[in-house]
């Protein structure tokens, strides 16, 4: 089913609005994982292992199949997913959730050095300028309530190295899917990553123990919303510059700090207000003049 599929020649509304959704998933998401009664790790387990069968039988019932080349395909991206999501949880674990935040946040940082070189993608000093700003607004907005306790440095390095991996799990989203669709990859990159955590969530006797039905019932939303959000997010990848998804990730800790205040009823403190405004309005900025993506001649956009 893998196939040689173009890139289109610019961002667009339906990509830019998919991304935008997948964000909001995203940054749901953390405030499921706060809600759920489950050790990190075993929670990205079944989530993970769930999602893998029922994007699975999805893709079966309309027409696909999983190839051990799609696999193959898709293997950097779900190595890098596992990875991240295996030592973000562990750097919360060894250092303070604002740093581990904040460092994760510098994901455009990298992902710019090689969106030129890799996509043909031309940043303007426009566009570096405001995602430095909401990148500041966001390191205001995990700062302001933080006190920075159980800080470590392998807590941080922790984070730094899933810094690289999550950044990578873009950039090897972006190339699989020249070659796969957003489903077919979304369930083979799941399959690869469920193998890359599923050792890290056995290394503690009892950590696997099957949740009761209410707590499993909160993993199938876990696999829906910020699962979705994913699916969401490689279907993206073709219509919306890497520069621009990855600028937009910035909104997820915003999303998450509103989330945890409205459902949660966790205290929002003016200098977190601020630093979300800030956020906010640096994304709106750079959404509406977002970089533009040009292709050789004669090449059109893909209908699928």
């Amino acid at each position: 089913m893998a196939r040689e599929i173009q890139e289109p020649t610019a961002n667009t509304g339906l990509g830019t609005t998919a991304a935008m959704v997948a964000v909001v998933f995203w940054g749901m998401g953390n405030v499921l994982v706060k809600y759920i009664r489950l050790p990190g790790l075993t929670l990205a387990f079944y989530r993970l292992a769930i999602g893998s069968v029922l994007y699975w039988l999805i893709l079966r019932a309309t027409g696909g199949h999983l190839s051990r080349k799609a696999l193959l395909i898709a293997a950097p991206g779900g190595i890098a997913f596992g990875l991240d999501m295996t030592l973000f949880f562990v750097s919360l674990k060894h250092t303070s959730v604002s740093d581990a935040s904040v460092i994760t946040a510098l994901q455009p940082a990298l992902v710019f050095l090689v969106a030129g070189r890799l996509f043909g993608e031309h940043l303007s000093a426009r566009m570096i300028g405001w995602t430095a700003v909401a990148v500041l607004g966001v390191v205001i907005a995990v700062v302001g309530s933080a006190s920075g306790a159980g800080r470590t440095l392998f807590g941080d390095a922790a984070a730094t190295a899933s810094l690289f991996a999550w950044s990578y799990y873009f950039v090897a989203s972006k190339q699989a899917r020249r070659q796969q669709s957003a489903l077919e990859y979304q369930v083979a990159m799941t399959v690869v990553a469920t193998a890359i955590i599923a050792p890290f969530a056995l290394v503690r006797p009892g950590d696997l123990a099957v949740p009761d039905v209410a707590t499993m019932g909160w993993v199938l939303v876990m696999v829906l919303v910020p699962g979705g959000g994913h699916l969401l997010m490689n279907w993206a990848h073709r219509y919306s510059s890497i520069s621009l998804v990855s600028t937009l990730t910035l909104g997820i800790p915003v999303i998450g700090v509103l989330g945890a205040a409205i459902i949660l009823g966790e205290p929002v403190a003016g200098l977190q207000i601020v630093g979300m405004a800030i956020a906010l309005v640096a994304l709106a900025l750079i959404v509406r003049r977002p970089p533009r993506v040009a292709l050789p001649h004669g090449i059109a956009p893909p209908s699928g």
